[in-house]
């Protein structure tokens, strides 16, 4: 089976995007941006704020601020994708109640 190669158009343009897409990137993610973006995308009305040890503090409106402990959450994530799920979904029920 003979494969295709792309046209040099094509790879300049891939090429053009991932350079123009690397200067957005030049702060590293964190676990507190992760968690942000999810705990925001999840519930917008949400306001969530890093606090200075690392943790981050989730206002919700109606409802008490609760603490969100990043660590824990990043210890389950480096353990693997079930666990990772697993962990942000019960932060996310726990941000619910």
């Amino acid at each position: 089976m003979a494969f295709l190669k792309p046209p040099k158009a094509l790879l300049a343009a891939a090429g053009l995007l991932a350079a123009l897409a690397l200067p957005a990137c030049s702060e590293p993610p964190s676990w507190q941006k992760l968690l942000t973006a999810k705990i925001s995308e999840q519930y917008p009305g949400y306001k969530v704020q890093a606090t200075a040890d690392g943790n981050l503090l989730v206002e919700r409106p109606g409802l008490a601020a609760m603490p969100v402990d990043v660590k824990a959450i990043a210890a389950f994530c480096l353990r693997g994708p079930k666990d990772c799920d697993y962990a942000t979904d019960q932060m996310l029920l726990q941000l619910a109640r």
